[in-house]
């Protein structure tokens, strides 16, 4: 015989009762009170386990027996042969063990389809979105760039001369030349279809053949299609947030997010270096140096106040070594025509550090770099360059 103590509700009011429920092979009784029910055993149905809360009992009936959870409640589960799939989930969650492991195993699982399923699945919905989608999402953003630039101040022969130049090497379906005070130097892709060129980046050379370089890397970003992967990528993800979270404080949603958003700069880096290489691949079919595209790196780079590893260097007010030589020397500009100057470095933040491999300073630079590399969305701009020079020399 088995013998629970528990709770009897009579299923008239919300009122409970103190109550024992004993039950042999042949019947069961309920007392409580100065009462008893007499229950057929073979009509007993036990609810499904949570955690160690108490567990309704109950008999065709409205009144039920809330059960404490107890070694006498698992015999009596198990002799009435009752048990379910929940009962063994009970079970496990009893065992602190299998909790962080499983603990343990979903957050992998859910940083790994993060990080790399979900990109994964941005690629692929990219490469079926209309055509029409890009043109749209290329037209509402050039629409908001537009509140803080200027209509171009080159002439229009030379507006056209650079479009029928550049577009019979390879086409996009929109071409534009804006003056941007405040952006100085610097090209943009806004979707598979748009790309926008700056008066100052123009104007940073005669070089035509420059240009072009710097026309494929963006158009390295249009063709595989990067802006939308990287929409389709921050929608995922927020989806995945708020399914995991759902409405969270502050302080957990930044936990969580933030693998997602060092995996992000990570993939944004990806394809810095993908729009490099196509670049790349695109100047040698042509003939034409690839170090065209790094000239066009030290001028971009020389044409700022200081480098993008300094900026960030300087958010983080991580004061390294390397930072601090880029800043004071400046970038110099090699000519890729020079044959000498292929082999040599130019304004490479990564040099320069301590000779001593045990010096702390030599450590604390190394450290500042990797974290500016982790928390970076472009790869660091001297191994860009570094990369780009072995690609001219390899034939």
């Amino acid at each position: 015989m088995t013998v629970l103590t528990g709770t009897y509700y009579d299923g008239e009011s919300s009122r409970g009762h103190a109550a024992t429920l004993q039950v042999s092979r042949l019947q069961a009784v309920l007392a409580y009170a100065d009462q008893s029910i007499q229950i057929d055993p073979n009509s007993l149905e036990v609810e499904a386990a949570l955690g160690r809360m108490p567990r309704k009992i109950t008999w065709q009936s409205n009144d039920f027996f809330a059960a404490d959870a107890t070694i006498e409640l698992d015999q009596l589960i198990g002799s009435i042969g009752r048990s379910s799939m929940m009962d063994w989930v009970a079970g496990l969650e009893k065992r602190g063990g299998v909790i962080i492991a499983a603990t343990l195993g979903t957050l992998l699982f859910i940083l790994g389809f993060g990080i790399y399923g979900v990109p994964k699945i941005a690629e692929a919905a990219a490469y079926i979105l209309p055509q029409g989608f890009s043109a749209q999402l290329a037209t509402s953003t050039l629409e908001k760039l537009d509140f803080g630039l200027d209509e171009s101040a080159l002439s229009d022969e030379r507006q056209a001369q650079l479009q029928a130049y550049f577009l019979s090497r390879g086409a996009v379906d929109e071409l534009y030349f804006r003056h941007a005070q405040g952006v100085g130097a610097n090209a943009f892709t806004l979707s598979q279809t748009t790309v926008v060129f700056t008066d100052g980046l123009v104007q940073l050379t005669d070089d035509d053949d420059e240009l072009l370089a710097v026309y494929f890397h963006e158009l390295g970003h249009a063709r595989l299609l990067h802006v939308e992967r990287s929409i389709l990528q921050s929608v995922a993800w927020a989806a995945v947030l708020t399914m995991i979270t759902g409405d969270v404080g502050g302080v957990g949603e930044l936990v969580l997010a933030l693998p997602l958003t060092l995996g992000q700069a990570a993939y944004s880096r990806k394809h810095e270096r993908e729009a490099d290489e196509f670049a790349i691949g695109e100047l040698k079919s042509l003939g034409i140096s690839p170090l065209k595209l790094a000239a066009m790196l030290d001028r971009i780079e020389a044409s700022h106040s200081f480098s993008h590893e300094d900026d960030l260097s300087i958010s983080l007010d991580l004061k390294s070594t390397e930072s601090t030589e880029s800043t004071s020397t400046g970038p110099q500009v090699e000519d890729p025509a020079n044959e000498d100057s292929q082999g040599a470095d130019v304004s490479n933040a990564g040099e320069g550090l301590a000779e001593n491999p045990n010096d702390p300073k030599d450590e604390e630079s190394n450290f500042s770099r990797s974290l500016l590399e982790l928390l970076s969305s472009h790869p660091i701009t001297s191994e860009r360059k570094a990369y780009i020079r072995a690609a001219a020399k390899d034939n």
